[in-house]
């Protein structure tokens, strides 16, 4: 299969787990509403496929707009993580600890809001639709989300870093800077050590799921695996 052919497959297999994750998610009562952006910091992480996918899905005009926006905001810090879900997935398996990890909110908002709303909101990555809670942020100073609504996105998030497995993983922000500078190679970006802070997607060792969310989630789960299986065979 081309390079482009492997890149439309893997971008309509993502805007499936993205339309799967939005079903998911609207069965419990957030609070979460239109200019509610306390969430949206510097830090959140994505996928180097999630970025091939924004790139694929805007036009011209906008993805000029996230350039100038860029670099018009250049955040001192921005959270850079150590390893990835499934390699934490991978590190409470081997019985290892996990790396300990500095992400302060305070560290700046996301140059992508405009007036509180996202300026991408339909392509935004994984990582920014997890950011829920039950009450409004600003009222609690923190996000409440259900066990199950976090274990069902910890799932999604597991399945999404294997669908790009041996690409890149790190702050949303960087990964865009870059690919607002240079190519990007089939369904990704270069590999691990190539961007400074990035570390490399694994493939699931193993679903983090409790004992009492298992037959709730298997469903979920069943149709995640569909669609990576569905991938897979049509990229070979």
């Amino acid at each position: 299969m081309t390079c482009i052919k492997k890149i439309n497959k893997a971008n309509n297999t993502l805007e499936e787990i993205y339309a799967l994750f939005d079903t998911a998610m609207a069965a419990f009562p957030f609070a979460c509403a239109k200019q509610c952006s306390d969430c949206c910091t510097c830090n959140v992480t994505a996928t180097g496929l999630e970025i091939a996918y924004i790139k694929d899905r805007l036009g011209a005009r906008a993805l000029e707009d996230i350039r100038v926006r860029l670099d018009r905001v250049r955040q001192s810090r921005r959270f850079r993580p150590l390893q990835t879900t499934n390699g934490f997935a991978l590190a409470c398996m081997e019985g290892r600890d996990a790396d300990e990890e500095e992400n302060d909110p305070s560290w700046g908002t996301c140059p992508l809001l405009e007036d509180g709303m996202c300026t991408i909101y339909p392509v935004r990555p994984l990582g920014c639709r997890v950011m829920m809670s039950t009450t409004p942020c600003r009222q609690t100073g923190q996000a409440d989300m259900p066990f199950l609504a976090l274990t069902i996105t910890t799932v999604f998030m597991q399945f999404l870093e294997h669908l790009d497995a041996g690409g890149v993983y790190g702050n949303f922000l960087d990964l865009l800077e870059h690919a607002g500078k240079n190519a990007l190679d089939c369904n990704r970006l270069p590999e691990k050590g190539k961007i400074s802070g990035t570390i490399q997607n694994l493939k699931i060792p193993a679903l983090m799921i409790p004992p009492e969310h298992v037959v709730k989630t298997q469903g979920l789960v069943t149709s995640l695996r569909r669609m990576i299986q569905e991938n897979d065979s049509s990229s070979t």
